[in-house]
C-alpha cells in the first residue's frame, strides 16, 4: 500500500520551524529518507538540518522555498509525504493555525517540541503585530468579542546545538456568530469519471470544488495518483464567485503511466475533506475496435459472397442433395422437363437426337432421378399434336429447348425475319416434323415469357448457332440465362461441368436412383 500526502507551509525569514513525516512518531521500525523534489540533496543547503526523522529550518530564509519530500516505509506500507514550503520577508508570521472564540478562553502557544528539549525558552505575544502584556506565559487569555479577533502570535526564543533562535507560531482567532459557521468543501467534477485522451499530446486536470464561505486560505486543494511512477506538480488554484475554487494542473505529455490508472481531486478543510476521481483512457479506443470488428466482417461478408458466387452450384447441389430429398413438396406437375429439338433423319440432326433420346436420359433420368417428358419418345400415337404439346406443356416443371445450327436459318428475302415469326411460318415449305419442334417451343416459350409459369433452358448440341437467327424471345433467354453447350467431342470433365450447370438449373428432386458415376 502507498499512500501520498500533500501539506502547505508559510513561514517568514528568519524564523526557525521543523516539519516531520506524517505518521512516522507513531509506528516503530520505520526507515525515513528526505529529499527536494528536484532530487537535490539537502546536505548542502545552509540552515537546513535533518535530526530524529524531521526536517529543521535554522532559520527559514527565502531561497528555502520550494517542495520537499519525504519517504517513509514500515513493511509492506509506504508513506510519501510532499511538503510545499514558502518562506516570504516581513515582520509577521503567517498564521499556520484558526480557532473560534465562542466564550472566554485560554490560547496556547503549540511549540511543545522547543519547551521540551529547552527549558530555558522565552515567550513573547503578539497581537496583529503588537506586543502584547503577557509575560512569558505559553497562554493568553482571550474572550468572545469583536475586539479580540484577529492573529495571535508567540515568538519563543531558544537555544539548538548551542546557537540561538528565534520560532514562532500563529492562530487566527475568530468571534463566533451566525455568519461564522464553516461549509463543507465538496468536490463538483470529476466525481467519479473517464476521459479520452492521446498518448504524447498535452492534457489539463481540472477540478472544481465548492467552498462556500471558507477562507481560501484555510482551504489546500491538490491531485494526486495511486502510481508512484507518476509525479503530479502544483496545480493553479483560481477561485469563482468567491464560492468555487478551481485546480488546474497541466499534463504536457500524457504517457503509458497516466491510462487507466486513478487520479484523485482531493480538497482539505478544517470542516472537512472531499475529493473525486478521474481515469484516463486511450482516446478513440472503442472507435478503432468497433472500426477493426466492422472491417473484418466487411472482409469476411466480401470473401463470402466471393465464395458463394464461385462455388454457388456446388453448394446448391450439395444442399439439394443432403437436404431437400425428404423435404420436396408436389406441386401438382407429372415431369420436371419437356425436352424439345429439332426432329429430322439428315445427317446433321444425328448429334441432336443422340443427345435427347440418349446422353439426357442417361443422366437426368437413370442417375439423377428426373422424369422427362422428350417429344418423339413419349407421345402417344394418334393423339393430336397441338392438344397433346399444351397438356404436355402444362404438367413441366422445365422446359429444355436443345438448339443446333439447323434450328434457325438465314431467311432468304428478309434478314430482320426469324424461322419463328408467324409471317415465315404461313409461307414457308418446311419439314412437318421440324414444324413440329418449332411449335413446341412456341408453346412452351409463351408459358415462359406471357403467363410465367415455366422456365426454360436452352442448350447448344453444336457450333454454328448463330444467336442473332434467334427470335427475340430467345436472345432475352439467353441473354439473362446464358445458354448451356455441350460438346460431344469434348473433354470428360468440360461435359461433368455441363451436366453439373444443367442440374443446377433443373427443379430438386426427391432422390437419386443411382449413386453409379457414369462417364458421358
Amino acid at each position: 500500500m502507498h499512500m501520498t500526502h500533500l501539506r502547505k507551509f508559510h513561514f517568514t525569514a528568519g524564523i526557525a520551524f521543523k516539519i516531520e513525516c506524517n505518521r512516522v512518531s507513531e509506528m516503530q521500525n520505520v526507515s525515513v529518507s528526505w529529499s527536494q523534489r528536484t532530487n537535490r540533496s539537502l546536505e548542502n543547503i545552509t540552515g537546513i538540518k535533518i535530526k530524529h526523522n524531521t526536517l529543521w529550518f535554522l532559520p527559514a530564509e527565502s531561497f528555502h522555498s520550494g517542495n520537499y519530500s519525504c519517504f517513509s516505509r514500515n513493511g509492506n506500507e509506504t508513506w510519501e509525504t510532499i511538503f510545499l514550503v514558502s518562506v516570504v520577508n516581513g515582520t509577521c508570521p503567517h498564521w499556520n493555525r484558526n480557532d473560534i472564540a465562542k466564550s472566554t478562553k485560554e490560547l496556547r502557544c503549540f511549540l511543545d517540541h522547543i519547551f521540551d528539549f529547552d527549558p530555558q525558552y522565552q515567550i513573547t505575544w503578539f497581537k496583529d503585530c503588537s506586543p502584547l502584556n503577557v509575560t512569558n506565559s505559553t497562554v493568553v487569555q482571550i474572550n468572545r468579542s469583536s475586539e479580540m479577533a484577529g492573529l495571535y502570535t508567540c515568538f519563543v526564543t531558544f537555544t539548538f546545538e548551542g546557537q540561538n533562535y528565534t520560532s514562532a507560531q500563529t492562530t487566527l482567532i475568530k468571534t463566533h456568530s451566525l455568519d461564522d459557521g464553516f461549509t463543507q468543501p465538496t468536490v463538483i467534477f470529476p466525481k467519479n469519471e473517464t476521459h479520452s485522451v492521446k498518448l504524447g499530446e498535452s492534457f489539463k486536470l481540472t477540478c472544481k470544488a465548492f467552498i462556500g464561505k471558507d477562507n481560501i486560505e484555510e482551504t489546500m486543494m491538490y491531485w494526486s495518483s495511486d502510481s508512484e511512477s507518476i509525479n503530479l506538480n502544483n496545480c493553479d488554484i483560481t477561485v469563482e464567485e468567491n464560492k468555487y475554487m478551481l485546480c488546474t494542473l497541466n499534463i504536457p505529455e500524457v504517457t503509458a503511466e497516466f491510462l487507466h490508472t486513478n487520479l484523485y481531486c482531493r480538497i482539505q478543510h478544517s470542516a472537512g475533506h472531499d475529493y473525486g476521481t478521474l481515469r484516463l483512457i486511450p482516446a478513440n479506443q472503442s472507435e478503432r475496435y468497433c472500426w477493426i470488428v466492422v472491417g473484418v466482417v466487411t472482409v469476411l461478408i466480401l470473401l463470402g459472397a466471393v465464395l458463394f458466387h464461385l462455388f454457388k452450384v456446388d453448394l446448391v447441389l450439395t444442399y439439394r442433395d443432403l437436404c431437400l430429398p425428404l423435404s420436396v413438396q408436389s406441386d401438382g406437375k407429372s415431369y420436371d422437363a419437356y425436352v424439345s429439338y429439332l426432329h429430322g433423319d439428315q445427317l446433321s440432326l444425328s448429334s441432336t437426337m443422340t443427345f435427347a433420346l440418349h446422353f439426357l436420359p442417361a443422366v437426368l433420368e437413370d442417375l439423377y432421378g428426373y422424369k422427362l417428358f422428350i417429344s418423339g419418345r413419349d407421345e402417344i400415337p394418334g393423339e393430336a399434336v397441338q392438344d397433346a404439346i399444351a397438356d404436355r406443356m402444362n404438367q413441366c416443371r422445365r422446359l429444355i429447348i436443345v438448339l443446333t445450327s439447323q434450328s434457325f436459318a438465314k431467311p432468304q428475302t428478309d434478314a430482320k425475319k426469324s424461322l419463328l415469326s408467324d409471317c415465315e411460318l404461313a409461307v414457308m415449305q418446311t419439314n412437318p416434323v421440324q414444324l413440329w419442334g418449332t411449335y413446341e417451343q412456341r408453346v412452351g416459350l409463351y408459358d415462359a415469357l406471357v403467363k410465367e409459369g415455366l422456365k426454360v433452358i436452352l442448350v447448344q448440341v453444336d457450333d454454328g448457332v448463330e444467336e442473332s437467327l434467334l427470335p427475340e424471345s430467345l436472345r432475352y433467354i439467353s441473354r439473362n440465362k446464358g445458354i448451356l453447350k455441350w460438346r460431344t467431342n469434348s473433354s470428360e470433365s468440360a461435359n461433368r461441368k455441363f451436366w453439373k450447370y444443367l442440374r443446377y438449373r433443373m427443379p430438386p428432386t426427391r432422390q437419386q436412383k443411382s449413386k453409379q458415376i457414369m462417364t458421358l
